[in-house]
C-alpha cells in the first residue's frame, strides 16, 4: 500500500459517514469541503464516495495560504461568496464540511467584527444549500488543533481516535436507546435529577416534541435553514423544558467547552423558575461575560440533553453527547420544538452518571 493511501481507520469511518449515515446512493453528486490538515481523510471520503458509485468534488483550503491572506488584510476577497462554488452547490446532492481554520485562538484574537467580514459568505451560503436541497453533515474530526488541545488539556491523538470511534457507533443503537426516552420527555410533567454528590433539579416538561440526534437527517431536519448540516459524532436526545419551572440544584462532573476555552466545577441553582446562583471552580468568565449581556430570559431553565453515544467521555465540544450525560441549559430554547426563550444567551453544566425520574418514575439511561 503506498504511504499515502487512507489507512484503515481512515476507510472505516469514510465508510460510517456516507454509507449509514447520510447513505449516499449511487449517481449523487458530493462536495467534500476540508482544511490542508484534513487531506488524507477528504482522499478517504472521495474514495468511499466513487465507491457507492457517486460523484466527489474535494474542496480544499491551506491553512498556512488562508493566514496570509488575513495577516494581508484580504478580507473582502476571503468573505464573499464567489459565483463558481455556488454554482457546484447548485449542482450537489451531499455536503461535507471539516470544519475552518484549525487555529481557533488566533480567529477569536481578531474580533467579532472582523471575523464577521472575514466569513461573510455564510448567510448566502445556507441560502444556496436550502435551495439546493442539499443534506450533509459537519465533521467534527476536523475540530482537533494543537493550540486547542493544550487549552482543552486532552492528548490530541486521544481525541481524534474518539471523534473517529464515535462516529462509527451504529445508529441504529443510539436510536433504539434514545426513543423510549424521547416519548418519556414529551409524556411527562415533571422531571427529577439526582445524585449523591449534591445534585437535585427539578424542572418542568410541556409535552413539547423531543429531538433525537442519531446522525440521520430527519425531513423535519432537511426543512430546518441550518438543520441539512447535522454533526457527527452524533448521539442525544433534545427536549425544551417548561421556562418557568425549576427548583434545585445541579452539581457538574464533566467540563463545558467553547470554541476558546472551558468551565469546569459548574453549578446551577435555581428557585421558582430561575437561575438564583451559579459557579465555576475554573473559566467562569465564559459564562459570566456574555450572562451580563444576555438580557431577559437569560436566567430562565432552557433544556435537556440526554447524551446517547458510548465512545465519547468529556469529549471537547461533545461533552452533551457522552452516554450517561445530563446537560441543563439556561437561557436559549427556540432552536428546540416549542422553545419560548429567545434570547442570545445560552449557559450549560453537564452531568454524567445521575439518576432521572419522570413523575416518580426512573428514567433508564445509557452509560
Amino acid at each position: 500500500m503506498a504511504r499515502d493511501s487512507p489507512s484503515k481507520q481512515q476507510q472505516d469511518y469514510a465508510k460510517a459517514v456516507l454509507g449509514r449515515n447520510l447513505k449516499v446512493r449511487p449517481g449523487e453528486n458530493v462536495i467534500i469541503e476540508g482544511w490542508s490538515r484534513m487531506l488524507p481523510w477528504a482522499a478517504a471520503l472521495a474514495r468511499e464516495t466513487r465507491r457507492l458509485g457517486a460523484y466527489p468534488l474535494v474542496l480544499f483550503e491551506d491553512e498556512d495560504q488562508f493566514w496570509d491572506s488575513v495577516d494581508s488584510r484580504e478580507d473582502d476577497v476571503l468573505g464573499a461568496a464567489p459565483s463558481h462554488e455556488w454554482a457546484a452547490l447548485g449542482e450537489a446532492d451531499v455536503y461535507l464540511h471539516m470544519w475552518n481554520a484549525g487555529d481557533r485562538l488566533r480567529l477569536e484574537a481578531l474580533g467579532p467584527k472582523r471575523n464577521e467580514k472575514l466569513f461573510g459568505w455564510n448567510p448566502a451560503w445556507y441560502k444556496a444549500a436550502s435551495k439546493a436541497g442539499l443534506r450533509g453533515s459537519r465533521l467534527d474530526i476536523g475540530r482537533p488543533f494543537p493550540s486547542l488541545a493544550k487549552i482543552y488539556r486532552v492528548d490530541l491523538a486521544t481525541w481524534l481516535d474518539q471523534l473517529v470511534q464515535a462516529t462509527l457507533v451504529n445508529p441504529d443503537s443510539m436510536e433504539a436507546t434514545g426513543k423510549p426516552i424521547a416519548r418519556a420527555l414529551e409524556k411527562g410533567k415533571r422531571i427529577r435529577i439526582h445524585d449523591d454528590r449534591g445534585t437535585d433539579l427539578t424542572l418542568g416538561l410541556a409535552h413539547r416534541k423531543a429531538r433525537l440526534d442519531i446522525g440521520r437527517l430527519s425531513k423535519e431536519d432537511l426543512k430546518s435553514p441550518f438543520g441539512m448540516l447535522n454533526l457527527l459524532p452524533a448521539g442525544a436526545v433534545r427536549v425544551a423544558v417548561d421556562e418557568t419551572v425549576a427548583e434545585g440544584k445541579i452539581v457538574a462532573n464533566r467540563a463545558s467547552y467553547n470554541d476558546v476555552g472551558m468551565s469546569t466545577g459548574g453549578v446551577f441553582e435555581f428557585h421558582k423558575g430561575r437561575l438564583v446562583k451559579h459557579h465555576y471552580d475554573t473559566g467562569a468568565e465564559f459564562f459570566d461575560k456574555p450572562f451580563a449581556k444576555g438580557g431577559k430570559g437569560r436566567d430562565r431553565p432552557g433544556a435537556l440533553t440526554f447524551g446517547l453515544n458510548p465512545k465519547l467521555h468529556n469529549t471537547p465540544q461533545l461533552e452533551d453527547r457522552e452516554a450517561g450525560a445530563i446537560t441543563v441549559t439556561v437561557g436559549s430554547n427556540r432552536f428546540l420544538p416549542g422553545g419560548k426563550n429567545k434570547t442570545d444567551f445560552n449557559g450549560i453544566v453537564v452531568n454524567a452518571g445521575a439518576r432521572v425520574e419522570i413523575d416518580g418514575k426512573l428514567l433508564r439511561l445509557p452509560g
